[in-house]
């Protein structure tokens, strides 16, 4: 089905406020098991955090030393259930981590342990080796003859988070969930004592209307605070907002390697990873004390960074600012205040609910990471049974997700790239579509077919400009970056040029019958997108 914008036309059971990862978790965990749900968004679908990701769906080794077993093993089984729903999208990946001693030794024992039902998954594609060391021999093969020592292990990794968040939402619209991007919850509305929903304001149609819900959930992750001080009857009881909150920023260069490389420091960690057909580099673990709509991507934090890369990877040759191709970061929700060391925060979930500040028919769903957005969402729904709601038992562990029903992986990329041949097509634009579209690929790989300009490479590793085309028909986004950015990677590897970006704004134009005015403001908006800072 194709995902629509839509605001409900009655009361729901549950509205939830935020289209990040756990926002849309939530919308569909709750719809799937027979709720009726509204989500709101002020912006696009995964436009803040949760595009700001490294994109591994990992087990979290580092909170092995903080004594987070019990986060590391659901974060393990996570990990397995998203290789099983969303083969497509999340893969293994093997890292090496250099010059290991006898702790990194014993911690990785322990994450072969716990993840001991790692490949209960019938498809081969998915399974995850255990842990060993490399010979010497091996780690020259690999472009990493400067190591003494190495240990591979394996976790996994997204090749879109974007779509992976996109992945939820529509398993949620398929449920019968209404979904509204660019729609601000202004208010929540509360009766005596009671949040029974929130004024929300339509920024595409310029309308205000009420939603009336039974239970609301606050999914708006680092905006929590500012979200809740809107309500008089919150604004005391949940007390200034936090002082210092996480930045974590990525960035995209040209390929450094073939093989992902940990580099751990006592402040912190990075890693340098082949993704796509460059390298990806980060994350950075910086505290920020600013304002949270105020937080910008700068060119003195990526300038900072590159430094940090030189000083502590041992890459062929410094990394400069000519190298990076593309960058993105933002802020992490934590659920507790770690002070200025946010590296050590918990990346625990929680679920606070309101009647403790006594407003009772309000959750806020703090903290978390992208791993295990699923269960604390499956844990967000069973928690509603205690609140005068009746959500049937959970299936989306065991349920593929839009594209997920794959049981092949390998057979069917081998098939698609057979049927792109026979279109005249590149075996890597098969490859790119299968990453994102699964089992729905075919389709897109026919509509670049049907016309030479939807056939166009719009990426350096053989995106079609018929994405584009896909993306404006089926999956509901309002603005060009949207597509560029969220839909598609056709923004995120690197700038496309003018070419590229005038042609996609074009499709999107024919499609939204937008006036010359709209059109260009649309290309202004997505140049200033895709560029690096200057500042």
């Amino acid at each position: 089905m194709s995902l629509r914008r839509a605001l409900p036309h009655s009361a729901v059971d549950v509205l939830v406020v935020g289209g990040g990862i756990t926002g849309v978790a939530t919308a569909y965990e709750a719809a799937s098991r027979g709720l009726s749900v509204a989500l709101v968004e002020a912006g696009d679908l995964g436009g803040a955090t949760s595009a700001a990701t490294g994109k591994l769906i990992h087990g979290g080794l580092r909170y092995l030393k903080n004594l987070e077993v019990r986060l590391v093993r659901e974060s393990l089984a996570e990990r397995r259930t998203l290789l099983s729903i969303a083969p497509h999208l999340v893969r293994p990946i093997g890292m090496v981590l250099p010059e290991p001693g006898l702790i990194e030794h014993l911690g990785l024992t322990a994450y072969d342990v716990l993840s001991f039902d790692r490949n209960r998954i019938a498809d081969a594609a998915a399974h995850i080796p255990r842990h060993r060391s490399l010979s010497a021999t091996e780690l020259v093969d690999r472009g990493l003859g400067w190591m003494r020592h190495g240990i591979l292990y394996y976790d996994a990794m997204m090749l879109s988070p974007e779509r992976l968040t996109l992945a939820f939402a529509e398993a949620a619209a398929s449920h019968r969930a209404t979904i509204s991007t660019y729609t601000r919850a202004t208010r929540l509305l509360v009766r005596a004592g009671r949040v029974v929903g929130a004024e929300v304001h339509d920024r595409v149609s310029d309308e205000t209307a009420e939603i009336a819900a039974t239970v609301t959930i606050d999914a708006t992750g680092s905006f929590s605070h500012d979200f809740l001080a809107r309500t008089p009857a919150l604004r005391e009881a949940i007390g200034p907002a936090p002082a210092v909150r996480s930045e974590g920023i990525y960035l995209v260069t040209r390929r450094l390697g073939d093989t992902m490389v940990l580099t751990v420091s006592s402040g912190g960690h990075f890693s340098v990873a082949p993704w796509r057909d460059r390298s990806l580099i980060g994350p950075t673990e910086t505290p920020y004390t600013g304002p949270v709509d105020e937080w910008r991507l700068t060119r003195g934090a990526i300038e900072r960074f590159i430094a940090e890369i030189n000083a502590g990877a041992k890459l062929p040759e410094a990394l400069t600012l000519d190298d990076v191709t593309a960058a993105y970061g933002g802020l992490r929700p934590l659920a507790e205040s770690a002070g200025t060391d946010t590296y050590r925060a918990s990346r625990a979930s929680d679920l606070v609910d309101h009647a403790r500040h006594g407003v009772a028919g309000l959750f806020s769903a703090l903290g978390g990471k992208y791993t295990t957005s699923r269960a604390f969402a499956q844990q967000i729904v069973d928690r509603l049974a205690a609140h005068g709601l009746r959500p049937a038992p959970s299936t989306s562990a065991k349920t593929p997700l839009p594209g997920g029903d794959v049981d092949d992986v390998t057979a069917a990329q081998a098939v698609l790239r057979r049927d792109a041949a026979g279109f005249g097509l590149a075996a890597d634009t098969a490859d790119v579509l299968f990453a994102h579209y699964g089992s729905r690929a075919r389709s897109v790989l026919a509509l670049a077919a049907s016309d030479p300009r939807l056939a166009e490479r719009a990426t350096s590793d053989g995106e079609p400009l018929a994405a584009v085309a896909w993306a404006v028909r089926h999956e509901a986004p309002e603005h060009l970056t949207d597509v560029l950015l969220r839909r598609t990677g056709i923004g995120r590897l690197q700038d496309p040029g003018e070419r590229i970006l005038g042609l996609a704004a074009d499709i999107m134009a024919e499609a939204r019958g937008w006036s010359l005015e709209r059109t260009a403001a649309e290309l202004d908006a997505a140049r200033a997108a895709v560029r690096l800072p200057v500042d």
